[in-house]
C-alpha cells in the first residue's frame, strides 16, 4: 500500500503530539506498531485515504490532544502519492526508535524534537538527506550514533538512481 503526502503530515502531527505529551505514548504502542507494519509491508499500487488516521483512531482517547484523528480529511489539492521506498524505511525506523526509548522521557522528547519535521521534509523536499542529518545530529551525539545511518545511505543512493 502507498501513502499520500497528507498521511505524512499526519505522521508529523502524531510525533509532535508526543513531543508535547510524552507520557501519553504508552497508550499508543499498538497503533505505532501497526504503522510500522504498514510501512514495512510490500508496496502495492493501492491507495486508501486517511490511512494513518484510521490506524490511530481506534486507540484515541477523548482526553488526548489528537482530535484530528477522529475525522477523515477530504483531499482536494496538492495531492501527491509517496512512492519512494526509502521514505517509508526512514519513518519506520523513527517509530521503532520511539518504541525502543519511550520509557526514558528525556531521550524520547529529544528524539521527537529531532524527528518531528522529517515527515514534512520527506513529503516536500527534493533532497532531504542533508537536512535530516542536521536535524538528528544532536540526538545521534547524545543517544544513538547509528540512528537512521543505514536508511539515509539508502536514500542517498536511491536519489542518485532516481535523477
Amino acid at each position: 500500500m502507498l501513502l499520500i503526502n497528507y498521511d505524512f503530515y499526519d505522521v508529523y502531527a502524531y510525533i509532535v503530539n508526543f513531543r508535547s505529551f510524552p507520557e501519553k505514548f504508552k497508550n499508543y504502542l499498538i497503533p505505532t506498531e501497526q504503522i510500522i507494519s504498514y510501512m514495512n509491508a510490500p508496496i502495492k499500487n493501492e491507495l486508501d485515504n486517511n490511512t494513518i488516521r484510521k490506524i490511530i483512531r481506534p486507540f484515541y482517547n477523548s482526553g488526548d490532544s489528537m482530535l484530528w484523528v477522529t475525522v477523515d480529511n477530504i483531499y482536494t489539492a496538492n495531492l501527491c502519492i509517496i512512492k519512494h521506498i526509502s521514505y517509508y524505511s526512514i519513518l519506520s525506523a523513527i517509530f521503532e526508535e520511539m518504541l525502543r526509548v519511550y520509557e526514558n522521557e528525556q531521550q524520547f522528547v529529544q528524539l521527537c524534537d529531532a524527528v518531528h519535521n522529517i515527515p514534512l521534509i520527506l513529503a516536500d523536499a527534493k533532497k532531504p538527506e542533508k537536512v535530516i542529518k542536521i536535524m538528528i545530529k544532536e540526538y545521534r551525539e547524545n543517544y544513538n550514533r547509528d540512528f537512521l545511518v543505514d536508511e539515509l545511505k539508502k536514500l542517498k543512493v536511491s536519489n542518485r538512481v532516481n535523477r
